[in-house]
Protein backbone atom coordinates (compact mmCIF):
# COMPACT_ATOMS: atom_id res chain seq x y z
CA UNK A 1 0.00 0.00 0.00
CA UNK A 2 0.95 3.43 -0.74
CA UNK A 3 1.05 5.98 1.65
CA UNK A 4 -0.47 7.84 -1.25
CA UNK A 5 -3.40 5.97 -1.03
CA UNK A 6 -3.48 5.57 2.72
CA UNK A 7 -4.32 9.19 2.71
CA UNK A 8 -7.92 8.29 2.01
CA UNK A 9 -8.55 6.34 4.60
CA UNK A 10 -9.67 7.29 8.04
CA UNK A 11 -8.20 6.25 11.04
CA UNK A 12 -5.32 5.36 8.58
CA UNK A 13 -2.81 3.90 11.27
CA UNK A 14 -5.30 1.08 12.68
CA UNK A 15 -6.53 -0.03 10.15
CA UNK A 16 -3.21 -0.60 8.06
CA UNK A 17 -2.33 -2.61 11.03
CA UNK A 18 -5.64 -4.70 9.69
CA UNK A 19 -4.56 -4.60 5.76
CA UNK A 20 -0.95 -6.11 7.23
CA UNK A 21 -2.87 -9.45 8.12
CA UNK A 22 -3.97 -10.03 4.60
CA UNK A 23 -1.47 -11.89 2.68
CA UNK A 24 -2.85 -11.74 -0.71
CA UNK A 25 -2.32 -8.42 -2.63
CA UNK A 26 -5.25 -8.47 -4.66
CA UNK A 27 -7.23 -9.29 -1.80
CA UNK A 28 -5.40 -6.26 0.10
CA UNK A 29 -5.94 -3.85 -2.64
CA UNK A 30 -10.27 -4.84 -2.53
CA UNK A 31 -10.36 -3.69 0.75
CA UNK A 32 -7.84 -0.77 1.12
CA UNK A 33 -10.25 -0.13 -1.95
CA UNK A 34 -13.84 0.23 0.21
CA UNK A 35 -11.80 2.11 3.31
CA UNK A 36 -11.43 4.63 0.80
CA UNK A 37 -15.38 4.51 0.28
CA UNK A 38 -16.01 4.63 3.88
CA UNK A 39 -13.95 7.86 4.49
CA UNK A 40 -16.19 10.11 3.97
CA UNK A 41 -18.76 8.51 6.65
CA UNK A 42 -16.23 8.62 9.05
CA UNK A 43 -14.92 11.45 8.19
CA UNK A 44 -18.60 13.14 8.78
CA UNK A 45 -19.16 11.46 12.21
CA UNK A 46 -15.64 11.89 12.95
CA UNK A 47 -14.97 8.17 14.22
CA UNK A 48 -14.01 4.81 12.54
CA UNK A 49 -16.18 2.13 11.72
CA UNK A 50 -14.85 0.18 14.69
CA UNK A 51 -17.23 2.84 16.41
CA UNK A 52 -20.18 2.60 13.77
CA UNK A 53 -23.65 1.57 15.10
CA UNK A 54 -25.88 -0.98 13.12
CA UNK A 55 -27.79 1.98 11.71
CA UNK A 56 -25.07 4.04 11.13
CA UNK A 57 -23.29 0.32 8.92
CA UNK A 58 -26.71 0.35 7.43
CA UNK A 59 -26.15 3.66 6.02
CA UNK A 60 -22.97 2.85 4.07
CA UNK A 61 -24.44 -0.90 2.38
CA UNK A 62 -27.74 1.19 1.44
CA UNK A 63 -25.66 3.80 -0.36
CA UNK A 64 -23.35 1.37 -2.10
CA UNK A 65 -26.52 1.00 -4.68
CA UNK A 66 -25.16 -2.37 -5.45
CA UNK A 67 -27.52 -4.03 -7.41
CA UNK A 68 -27.44 -7.56 -6.97
CA UNK A 69 -27.14 -9.41 -3.50
CA UNK A 70 -23.76 -11.35 -4.36
CA UNK A 71 -22.24 -7.38 -4.40
CA UNK A 72 -23.34 -5.96 -1.12
CA UNK A 73 -22.82 -9.09 0.98
CA UNK A 74 -19.02 -8.96 -0.56
CA UNK A 75 -18.66 -5.32 0.58
CA UNK A 76 -20.27 -6.13 3.76
CA UNK A 77 -17.82 -8.55 4.60
CA UNK A 78 -15.25 -6.58 4.02
CA UNK A 79 -15.92 -4.21 6.52
CA UNK A 80 -16.97 -7.21 8.69
CA UNK A 81 -14.04 -8.98 8.31
CA UNK A 82 -12.24 -5.10 9.75
CA UNK A 83 -14.41 -5.43 12.61
CA UNK A 84 -14.16 -9.06 13.41
CA UNK A 85 -10.10 -7.77 13.55
CA UNK A 86 -11.02 -5.31 16.32
CA UNK A 87 -12.84 -7.41 18.04
CA UNK A 88 -10.17 -9.49 18.56
CA UNK A 89 -7.32 -6.64 19.26
CA UNK A 90 -9.56 -5.41 21.99
CA UNK A 91 -10.69 -2.50 20.27
CA UNK A 92 -14.56 -3.37 19.72
CA UNK A 93 -16.46 -5.48 22.13
CA UNK A 94 -18.70 -7.09 19.81
CA UNK A 95 -19.37 -6.80 15.63
CA UNK A 96 -22.66 -5.49 14.27
CA UNK A 97 -23.03 -7.29 11.20
CA UNK A 98 -22.03 -10.52 12.66
CA UNK A 99 -25.21 -11.67 12.69
CA UNK A 100 -26.19 -10.80 9.36
CA UNK A 101 -27.04 -14.13 7.21
CA UNK A 102 -26.56 -14.03 3.43
CA UNK A 103 -30.82 -13.50 2.87
CA UNK A 104 -30.52 -10.65 4.91
CA UNK A 105 -28.18 -8.52 2.69
CA UNK A 106 -31.59 -8.57 -0.07
CA UNK A 107 -32.77 -5.34 1.59
CA UNK A 108 -29.78 -3.55 0.67
CA UNK A 109 -29.78 -4.21 -3.11
CA UNK A 110 -31.04 -1.25 -4.75
CA UNK A 111 -32.41 -1.46 -8.48
CA UNK A 112 -31.93 -4.93 -9.62
CA UNK A 113 -30.42 -5.38 -12.78
CA UNK A 114 -32.46 -4.69 -15.72
CA UNK A 115 -31.23 -7.30 -18.54
CA UNK A 116 -31.44 -7.53 -22.11
CA UNK A 117 -33.58 -9.94 -23.82
CA UNK A 118 -31.73 -11.66 -26.89
CA UNK A 119 -34.82 -9.85 -29.39
CA UNK A 120 -33.41 -6.91 -27.48
CA UNK A 121 -29.67 -7.52 -27.97
CA UNK A 122 -30.13 -8.13 -31.89
CA UNK A 123 -31.88 -4.66 -32.22
CA UNK A 124 -28.61 -3.20 -30.92
CA UNK A 125 -26.47 -5.00 -33.47
CA UNK A 126 -28.70 -4.07 -36.19
CA UNK A 127 -28.35 -0.37 -34.82
CA UNK A 128 -24.25 -1.13 -35.07
CA UNK A 129 -23.01 0.63 -38.10
CA UNK A 130 -19.65 -1.28 -37.75
CA UNK A 131 -19.52 -5.38 -37.83
CA UNK A 132 -16.56 -5.12 -35.36
CA UNK A 133 -19.45 -3.67 -32.52
CA UNK A 134 -21.92 -5.71 -32.86
CA UNK A 135 -19.57 -8.69 -32.77
CA UNK A 136 -18.31 -8.16 -29.32
CA UNK A 137 -22.04 -7.76 -27.80
CA UNK A 138 -22.79 -11.28 -29.68
CA UNK A 139 -19.79 -12.86 -28.21
CA UNK A 140 -20.21 -11.93 -24.30
CA UNK A 141 -24.01 -12.85 -25.10
CA UNK A 142 -23.06 -16.32 -25.84
CA UNK A 143 -20.25 -17.21 -23.76
CA UNK A 144 -17.21 -15.84 -24.71
CA UNK A 145 -15.51 -14.81 -21.34
CA UNK A 146 -12.28 -15.83 -19.83
CA UNK A 147 -10.19 -13.87 -17.72
CA UNK A 148 -9.91 -9.96 -18.97
CA UNK A 149 -12.00 -11.03 -21.64
CA UNK A 150 -9.04 -12.99 -23.43
CA UNK A 151 -11.48 -15.51 -25.29
CA UNK A 152 -12.54 -12.65 -27.55
CA UNK A 153 -9.42 -10.86 -27.02
CA UNK A 154 -7.18 -14.08 -28.90
CA UNK A 155 -10.10 -15.01 -31.57
CA UNK A 156 -8.84 -15.64 -34.42
CA UNK A 157 -10.09 -15.98 -37.75
CA UNK A 158 -8.49 -19.62 -38.30
CA UNK A 159 -10.00 -20.00 -34.65
CA UNK A 160 -13.60 -19.92 -36.42
CA UNK A 161 -15.16 -23.26 -38.46
CA UNK A 162 -18.04 -22.29 -40.17
CA UNK A 163 -18.94 -25.06 -41.37
CA UNK A 164 -19.88 -26.15 -37.92
CA UNK A 165 -21.05 -23.00 -36.49
CA UNK A 166 -17.84 -23.19 -33.39
CA UNK A 167 -15.41 -21.53 -31.95
CA UNK A 168 -11.60 -22.71 -31.07
CA UNK A 169 -11.10 -20.72 -27.64
CA UNK A 170 -8.04 -19.69 -25.69
CA UNK A 171 -8.52 -17.91 -21.91
CA UNK A 172 -5.24 -16.81 -21.24
CA UNK A 173 -4.25 -17.05 -17.72
CA UNK A 174 -0.94 -15.73 -17.84
CA UNK A 175 0.31 -13.28 -20.98
CA UNK A 176 3.99 -11.50 -21.76
CA UNK A 177 4.82 -8.05 -22.43
CA UNK A 178 2.94 -8.25 -26.18
CA UNK A 179 -0.50 -10.06 -24.72
CA UNK A 180 0.64 -13.24 -26.34
CA UNK A 181 -0.82 -16.07 -23.92
CA UNK A 182 2.14 -17.83 -21.78
CA UNK A 183 -0.10 -20.24 -19.83
CA UNK A 184 -3.65 -20.50 -21.14
CA UNK A 185 -6.13 -23.33 -21.60
CA UNK A 186 -8.78 -23.78 -24.49
CA UNK A 187 -12.18 -25.30 -25.09
CA UNK A 188 -14.39 -25.54 -28.21
CA UNK A 189 -18.21 -24.03 -28.57
CA UNK A 190 -21.01 -24.09 -30.79
CA UNK A 191 -22.45 -20.72 -31.29
CA UNK A 192 -25.45 -19.69 -32.66
CA UNK A 193 -25.95 -18.41 -36.83
CA UNK A 194 -26.14 -15.05 -36.11
CA UNK A 195 -23.24 -14.96 -34.03
CA UNK A 196 -21.44 -16.76 -36.99
CA UNK A 197 -22.72 -14.10 -39.11
CA UNK A 198 -21.24 -10.81 -37.14
CA UNK A 199 -18.05 -12.98 -36.73
CA UNK A 200 -17.69 -12.77 -40.37
CA UNK A 201 -18.73 -9.85 -41.01
CA UNK A 202 -15.97 -8.79 -38.33
CA UNK A 203 -13.04 -10.52 -39.93
CA UNK A 204 -14.04 -9.33 -43.45
CA UNK A 205 -13.81 -5.32 -42.56
CA UNK A 206 -11.36 -3.30 -43.02
CA UNK A 207 -12.22 0.25 -41.70
CA UNK A 208 -13.88 0.89 -38.84
CA UNK A 209 -16.52 3.97 -38.96
CA UNK A 210 -16.49 6.38 -36.41
CA UNK A 211 -18.59 7.05 -33.52
CA UNK A 212 -21.27 4.57 -35.15
CA UNK A 213 -21.78 7.02 -38.60
CA UNK A 214 -22.59 10.14 -36.42
CA UNK A 215 -18.97 11.62 -37.03
CA UNK A 216 -19.11 15.26 -37.70
CA UNK A 217 -17.56 15.79 -41.55
CA UNK A 218 -18.02 19.68 -40.84
CA UNK A 219 -13.76 19.55 -41.38
CA UNK A 220 -13.31 18.37 -45.05
CA UNK A 221 -9.94 16.81 -44.19
CA UNK A 222 -10.82 14.96 -41.50
CA UNK A 223 -11.80 11.11 -42.26
CA UNK A 224 -15.06 9.85 -40.62
CA UNK A 225 -13.38 6.34 -39.98
CA UNK A 226 -10.15 4.57 -38.82
CA UNK A 227 -8.14 2.31 -40.73
CA UNK A 228 -7.95 -1.01 -38.72
CA UNK A 229 -4.60 -2.80 -37.80
CA UNK A 230 -4.45 -6.00 -40.42
CA UNK A 231 -3.57 -8.91 -38.55
CA UNK A 232 -5.41 -12.06 -37.95
CA UNK A 233 -7.65 -11.33 -35.15
CA UNK A 234 -11.07 -11.18 -35.18
CA UNK A 235 -11.57 -8.30 -33.17
CA UNK A 236 -8.97 -5.35 -34.28
CA UNK A 237 -8.03 -2.48 -33.38
CA UNK A 238 -7.94 0.88 -34.93
CA UNK A 239 -4.71 2.27 -36.17
CA UNK A 240 -3.40 4.93 -34.59
CA UNK A 241 -0.42 6.93 -35.21
CA UNK A 242 2.15 4.92 -32.54
CA UNK A 243 4.27 2.55 -34.37
CA UNK A 244 2.62 -0.43 -32.03
CA UNK A 245 3.15 -3.97 -33.24
CA UNK A 246 -0.06 -4.64 -35.01
CA UNK A 247 -0.09 -8.58 -35.08
CA UNK A 248 -0.22 -8.82 -31.30
CA UNK A 249 -3.86 -9.62 -29.63
CA UNK A 250 -6.16 -7.32 -28.95
CA UNK A 251 -6.16 -5.13 -25.93
CA UNK A 252 -9.68 -5.32 -23.66
CA UNK A 253 -10.08 -1.92 -23.44
CA UNK A 254 -10.56 -1.78 -26.94
CA UNK A 255 -13.68 -3.81 -25.80
CA UNK A 256 -15.08 -1.74 -22.76
CA UNK A 257 -14.22 1.11 -25.13
CA UNK A 258 -16.66 0.01 -27.90
CA UNK A 259 -19.40 -1.71 -25.23
CA UNK A 260 -19.16 2.15 -24.16
CA UNK A 261 -19.59 4.32 -26.91
CA UNK A 262 -22.00 2.02 -28.33
CA UNK A 263 -24.63 2.65 -25.30
CA UNK A 264 -24.12 6.20 -25.40
CA UNK A 265 -25.01 6.39 -28.54
CA UNK A 266 -28.30 4.64 -28.27
CA UNK A 267 -28.99 6.07 -24.95
CA UNK A 268 -29.17 2.55 -23.55
CA UNK A 269 -28.37 2.58 -19.76
CA UNK A 270 -26.49 0.59 -17.39
CA UNK A 271 -25.35 -1.48 -20.02
CA UNK A 272 -22.06 -3.21 -19.76
CA UNK A 273 -19.84 -6.11 -20.55
CA UNK A 274 -20.71 -8.04 -17.47
CA UNK A 275 -24.95 -7.15 -17.91
CA UNK A 276 -24.30 -8.36 -21.49
CA UNK A 277 -22.97 -11.56 -20.35
CA UNK A 278 -25.52 -12.17 -17.65
CA UNK A 279 -27.72 -11.18 -19.76
CA UNK A 280 -26.54 -14.27 -21.74
CA UNK A 281 -26.76 -16.67 -18.94
CA UNK A 282 -30.54 -15.61 -18.33
CA UNK A 283 -31.08 -16.27 -22.35
CA UNK A 284 -29.48 -20.05 -21.30
CA UNK A 285 -30.99 -20.76 -18.26
CA UNK A 286 -34.69 -19.73 -19.66
CA UNK A 287 -33.61 -22.43 -22.25
CA UNK A 288 -32.81 -24.98 -20.20
CA UNK A 289 -35.68 -24.60 -17.48
CA UNK A 290 -38.46 -24.00 -20.13
CA UNK A 291 -41.69 -24.71 -18.31
CA UNK A 292 -39.86 -26.06 -15.24
CA UNK A 293 -40.90 -24.16 -11.67
CA UNK A 294 -36.88 -24.06 -10.59
CA UNK A 295 -33.28 -23.77 -11.79
CA UNK A 296 -31.51 -26.90 -10.53
CA UNK A 297 -28.07 -27.04 -9.69
CA UNK A 298 -27.49 -28.84 -13.07
CA UNK A 299 -28.63 -26.35 -14.77
CA UNK A 300 -26.18 -23.39 -13.07
CA UNK A 301 -23.73 -26.11 -13.83
CA UNK A 302 -24.37 -26.04 -17.09
CA UNK A 303 -24.57 -21.96 -17.83
CA UNK A 304 -21.25 -21.52 -15.72
CA UNK A 305 -19.22 -24.17 -17.82
CA UNK A 306 -20.64 -22.38 -21.02
CA UNK A 307 -18.96 -19.12 -19.45
CA UNK A 308 -15.96 -20.89 -18.45
CA UNK A 309 -16.68 -20.02 -15.02
CA UNK A 310 -14.85 -22.24 -12.06
CA UNK A 311 -17.95 -22.32 -9.99
CA UNK A 312 -21.55 -21.93 -10.23
CA UNK A 313 -21.94 -20.49 -6.68
CA UNK A 314 -22.30 -16.64 -7.36
CA UNK A 315 -25.09 -17.34 -10.31
CA UNK A 316 -27.28 -17.93 -7.31
CA UNK A 317 -27.49 -14.41 -6.65
CA UNK A 318 -29.35 -13.13 -9.73
CA UNK A 319 -29.77 -16.30 -12.24
CA UNK A 320 -33.45 -16.55 -10.41
CA UNK A 321 -35.84 -18.09 -12.13
CA UNK A 322 -38.20 -14.42 -10.89
CA UNK A 323 -35.21 -12.61 -13.05
CA UNK A 324 -35.63 -15.31 -16.09
CA UNK A 325 -39.83 -14.83 -16.09
CA UNK A 326 -38.87 -10.41 -16.37
CA UNK A 327 -37.18 -11.10 -19.32
CA UNK A 328 -38.72 -13.88 -20.57
CA UNK A 329 -42.76 -14.32 -19.47
CA UNK A 330 -44.64 -17.22 -20.33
Amino acid sequence: MTKETNSYIFNENVKNEFLKTITNEKTAHNYNRIFVVTHKYEEDLGKDLNRFSLEQLEKILYDFEANNRHTIESYARIISSYLNWCVQQGILKNNPLSKLTSSDFDKYVSDQEVFLSEKQLRRYEDQCTNYQDAVIFRLLFEGLSGNQHSEICNLKGSDVDFENNSLHLINSLKVDEKGFPLKFTERTIKVSDRAMELVRGAIDQKTYVKRNGLMSTAASNVRDFHDLVENQYVVKAAVTRNKEEVNVPTDRYVIFRRIRLITQILGVEHVNAKIIQRSGMLYLANQLVQDGEEITIDDLKIVANRYNLKTYFNLKSFLTLENIRKVYPK
